[in-house]
């Protein structure tokens, strides 16, 4: 999330490296479906999780939406994340706790769905102090700081709190255990993390402190940490995570977990996985390229912001729409199983009418809304395409389990064909928000050709494409196949 610290206490060096300095043998087996995984990480592959619409963990949890989470966890499962690391945050707990509640509920069912398990951070030293505002129900987020990296991340709990410590105990008490008592046996979460980042300060110490207290008091067996290494977490953790975004240090061995690294001015995904894949487990910043602004560097701030969008992110992987930023990547994390893996290709180009091509890669689904902020209003800034009149085109295979009439329907603003083994099934003609269909037989477990051509003027872009079949009810299309020169 930010650099490193560069100033260490010798003293605390030495006692968290104690902690991983013996040297055993490493099991042969990892065993990702233990709730105690502490023995070994080395299963883990992870990424923090921000919903590409969202500014902070704030806004992610206040306006939480059920469809954009369902819809990125589907697109990290298919580039192979097994574990995703959630940011929580106190003052949303104040606000609305049943509606929180329930909403973690939701997303770790959703997250289970897909084979992803999850890890909560209750509190966080890093980035800007939360609002009083923000406990309004009228509150509105701001919208990200064009060139400005992580430009509306909130602290939590934040300094008044801290500062006002005695006088919120009893509601950090009951925030930490409300959350772990629900899921104190829940094999979908795999750890809790009790801080991000803590600082050495006395608030801080002192929370981090009392939050493994009450964790433990729950009953819970499942572990917790805080960031150790450079930060002041190790007394309080039953596994030592750390961070590396210097470049492919490993802080101890398979028993510790590498909860942040991948800062693309230092290191790469690729990078990443050939270091560290079979030794510590490791978790990205971050899966989404989206509103909180990590695309962007650490020096790129308030002070100094970007004036244009890079040409290389700083931080994320998958943009919303579904594309990696770099088929590198996506082929490093799904390493043997990238070319078995089903995804549709598509192309992306800079005019309204399949002109001037910026880029080629591929998506698990065509299934994706976007806003008109400069940057996030564009399918893939990176290789300048532009918020208006681009267009897009894919191409993949469906294979229909039975057969029969199957009704193809495209859900776009913009203008959409649909074209299945070459007969054009959907054609929608008009410019707006609106739906089309169309209908055509196939044959049962035979791989249907599907191409879908996409051209947005302006506004908000929305493009869905869902089909339903003798066997079941309209849901996304999904390809059946890898494309063959991608």
């Amino acid at each position: 999330m930010k650099p490193r610290l560069k100033v260490l206490l010798a003293c605390a060096i030495a006692a968290c490296a104690g902690c991983v300095a013996t040297k055993t043998p490493a099991p042969t087996v990892a065993d990702p479906a233990a709730a105690d995984s502490t023995t070994d990480w080395r299963w883990v592959q992870g990424m923090v999780f921000v919903p590409t619409t969202a500014v902070n963990e704030a806004q992610q949890w206040d306006e939480y939406d059920p469809v954009v989470n369902d819809r990125e966890l589907h697109y990290a499962s298919a580039y192979g994340v097994n574990v995703v690391r959630v940011y929580l945050h106190y003052y949303i707990y104040l606000k609305k706790k049943a509606a929180f509640l329930a909403d973690i509920e939701d997303f770790l069912g959703r997250a289970s769905k897909y084979g992803i398990r999850t890890e909560f951070v209750f509190f966080d030293d890093c980035w800007n102090q939360p609002p009083k505002e923000l406990l309004s129900a009228d509150y509105r987020y701001p919208a990200p700081i064009q060139g400005v990296h992580n430009s509306q991340w909130l602290v939590c709990p934040g300094d008044d709190v801290r500062n006002h410590y005695e006088q919120h105990k009893l509601g950090l008490k009951s925030y930490v255990q409300d959350i772990v008592n629900a899921h104190r046996d829940d094999p979908r979460v795999v750890f809790w993390e009790i801080y991000n980042e803590p600082n050495k300060s006395e608030a801080t110490v002192r929370l981090e402190k009392d939050a493994a207290v009450w964790i433990k008091k729950t009953g819970t067996k499942i572990p917790a940490t805080a960031t150790d290494k450079d930060f002041s977490g190790g007394p309080f953790s039953d596994f030592i995570s750390w961070h590396e975004y210097g470049g492919y240090d490993i802080f101890g061995d398979y028993r510790t977990l590498c909860t942040e690294c991948m800062n693309r001015q230092g290191q790469s995904v690729p990078g990443i996985v050939s270091h560290f894949k079979g030794k510590v487990g490791y978790i990205l910043w971050e899966f989404g390229i989206g509103r909180d602004n990590c695309r962007f560097a650490w020096g790129e701030n308030r002070e100094k912001p970007r004036k244009d969008e890079a040409v290389t992110p700083f931080h994320g992987v998958v943009y919303p729409d579904g594309h990696p930023w770099s088929l590198s990547d996506a082929r490093a994390l799904l390493a043997d199983s990238y070319g078995k893996t089903p995804f549709f290709a598509v192309n992306y180009y800079r005019g309204a009418s399949f002109t001037d091509l910026a880029k080629r890669s591929v998506t698990p689904m065509i299934d994706f809304d976007l806003g008109t902020e400069v940057g996030t209003g564009s399918p893939d800034a990176s290789v300048r395409v532009p918020v208006e009149n681009y267009s897009l085109q894919y191409a993949g295979t469906v294979l229909a389990p039975a057969s029969g009439s199957y009704s193809f329907t495209a859900d776009s603003d913009g203008l959409v064909e649909v074209a299945v083994n070459g007969t054009m099934v959907v054609a929608k003609d008009s410019v707006g928000r609106g739906m089309s269909s169309g209908s055509i037989d196939l044959a049962a477990n035979q791989a249907c050709s599907v191409t879908v051509r996409y051209q947005h003027a302006s506004g908000p872009t929305s493009l869905h494409i869902t089909w339903s079949g003798p066997t079941f009810e309209s849901r996304v299309l999904l390809p059946s196949t890898h494309p063959a020169d991608l």
